[in-house]
C-alpha cells in the first residue's frame, strides 16, 4: 500500500508480512546513502506486562540489557565487525517506549547487511555467564551517567515529581536491579516483545519498495517463530501530587543547577490529544520564555538567567510535565521568574504566534529531508498510532485562543523544585 501526502510530495509504500512484520519503505532515488530501522515497542517503561492474561514483572533495566545482550553472536561473531565488513554501520538504542536496531551504507548492495539486521535481532543466544559479565558492563555505564551534573539533575527532578511511574528510574535501571536480572528474565522478555508481529522496519533508501520487501520476505519465509503474545503495559495508579517538593545535592559544579517543574494532570488516552496539547504548551512556551520575548535579553544581562536556561515539555497518555531549568544561586528569583512571566498577558505576541508556527512547521517539513530524523520519526509515529502528517495537521490547526490561558493552567499544578549545588569547600 502506498500512502501519498500531495501537500509535501511525499509517499511511503507499507508492507505487511504473514508473520505480522511491518515494512516501511520511504525511497528517495537521488539520495546515496540508506537507511534502515527496526524497533519494537518494548522499552524501559515496560517493567509490568500483562502477557495473555498473566502478570510479568521485569527488573528495571531490562529492555536496555537485552538490547546489549542481542550483540552476542552464539558463533563468537563479532556483530560490528560484520557489519563493517558489508561497508554498514551498525547500532542500538532503548528509549522509554522502544528499543530500535539500525545500519546505514552507502552502498546498493544492501541485501547481505538488512539479513544481517534481521539475524542477529531474531537469534538470541545467551549463557549465565555472559549475562554475569554485562552486569559489570552496564554498571559502569550507569555510574558514568550519575556523575554527569545535568543527566543527575534530570534523574533527581523525575524522582521528585513520581512516586510510581517508571520514568523516574534510569533506562538502563539501578546497579540493584542490573545485578538482580537473571538469564531468564531476558529470555522471557525477549519472547513476548521480539516476535516479528511486534517490529516494524523503516528504510529509507533510493532502491525499489517492492526489492526491499522482497528481500526481508524472502529472510523471514526460512525462519518459524512461536505464536504471538498479546501484550500490555501494567502501571501503577499515579499520584497527582509529587512525591519532594524541595530536594537539595551537592556535585562538583561552579554554579548551582535547578529545575522546577509542573507536574500536569491534562493527559489522554486519545494521542492526538495530547500531541495537541503539547504542542499548544510549547507555543505557548516559546513565545514566553525564548528570544522571542523582549524581556529576554533582560533576564540575560541581571544574570537572572544564563546560557544553561529553557524549559521542557511532554505530554502522552501516561503522564504530563511542564519543567524549567537554569543556574541560579537563588531558587527563589527562579521561581519568581517563572511563576511572574507564566501570569504574561499574551495579546502582545500574537504576531509572534503565527511566525512561530510557521517556523516550527517548517522544521518538520526539513525533517523529511534527513534520513534518519525521517525514519525514527516515522517509526514512532507507527507506534503511537498516529500518522506523520496528521502531527503536522494537528500543529497548523493551533490557534492563539487556544493557548491564551495556558500559563494560568500551568500555575494550578502542583511543583517540584530541585537544586544542584556546588561541593561545599572546607577552610
Amino acid at each position: 500500500m502506498r500512502k501519498i501526502f500531495d501537500d509535501i510530495n511525499e509517499h511511503y509504500d507499507v508492507f505487511e508480512l504473514e508473520n505480522g512484520l511491518k515494512i516501511y519503505v520511504i525511497q528517495k532515488i537521488d539520495y546515496q546513502s540508506s537507511v534502515f530501522y527496526l524497533g519494537f515497542p518494548f522499552g524501559s517503561f515496560d517493567l509490568v506486562q500483562k502477557a495473555d492474561n498473566e502478570i510479568k514483572q521485569f527488573p528495571s533495566g531490562v529492555a536496555h540489557f537485552l538490547e546489549h545482550k542481542l550483540f552476542e553472536n552464539p558463533g563468537g561473531i563479532d556483530i560490528m565487525q560484520s557489519f563493517s565488513h558489508l561497508s554498514s554501520n551498525v547500532n542500538a538504542f532503548t528509549s522509554y517506549n522502544e528499543t530500535v536496531y539500525y545500519f546505514n551504507s552507502s552502498k546498493k548492495a544492501l541485501q547481505k547487511p538488512l539479513n544481517l539486521l534481521l539475524d542477529f535481532v531474531q537469534n538470541l543466544c545467551i549463557t549465565e555467564a555472559s549475562v554475569e559479565k554485562e552486569k559489570g558492563i552496564i554498571t559502569q555505564e550507569l555510574r558514568m551517567y550519575k556523575q554527569m551534573p545535568e543527566q543527575r539533575l534530570m534523574a533527581e527532578t523525575y524522582h521528585s515529581l513520581y512516586a510510581n511511574h517508571p520514568i523516574r528510574l534510569d533506562i538502563g535501571g539501578t546497579e540493584e536491579s542490573v545485578n538482580a536480572t537473571r538469564k531468564e528474565d531476558l529470555m522471557d522478555a525477549y519472547r513476548l516483545n521480539y516476535h516479528p508481529a511486534n517490529a516494524t522496519l523503516v528504510c529509507v533508501t533510493p532502491l525499489a519498495p517492492d526489492l526491499i520487501y522482497q528481500w526481508v520476505e524472502d529472510n523471514q519465509n526460512q525462519k518459524t517463530f512461536e505464536p504471538k503474545h498479546e501484550i500490555k503495559r501494567v502501571l501503577e495508579v499515579e499520584p497527582n501530587e509529587v512525591v519532594r517538593p524541595f530536594h537539595q545535592f551537592e556535585m562538583d559544579i561552579q554554579a548551582s543547577k535547578l529545575t522546577y517543574s509542573y507536574k500536569l494532570n491534562d493527559y489522554s488516552e486519545d494521542p492526538k490529544q495530547n500531541i495537541e496539547k503539547e504542542w499548544q504548551y510549547r507555543l505557548f512556551l516559546e513565545l514566553i520564555f525564548s528570544p522571542t520575548n523582549p524581556a529576554y535579553e533582560t533576564w540575560m544581562e541581571s544574570n537572572r538567567i544564563a546560557e544553561y536556561f529553557g524549559y521542557e515539555v511532554e505530554v502522552n497518555r501516561e503522564y504530563g510535565f511542564v519543567m524549567f531549568y537554569g543556574e541560579n544561586d537563588d531558587e527563589h528569583d527562579f521561581i519568581d521568574l517563572v511563576q511572574t512571566n507564566l501570569k504574561t498577558d499574551l495579546n502582545r505576541f500574537k504576531q509572534a504566534f503565527d511566525l512561530l508556527k510557521r517556523r516550527y512547521y517548517a522544521q518538520m517539513l526539513r525533517s523529511f529531508d534527513d534520513q534518519d530524523d525521517y525514519a525514527i520519526t516515522l517509526l514512532r509515529s507507527h507506534f503511537n498510532k498516529v500518522e506523520m502528517m496528521d502531527s503536522i495537521a494537528i500543529l497548523k490547526s493551533i490557534q492563539f485562543e487556544d493557548i491564551l490561558h495556558l500559563g494560568e493552567n500551568i500555575l494550578k499544578m502542583p511543583t517540584a523544585l530541585v537544586k544542584m549545588t556546588g561541593l561545599a569547600k572546607l577552610d
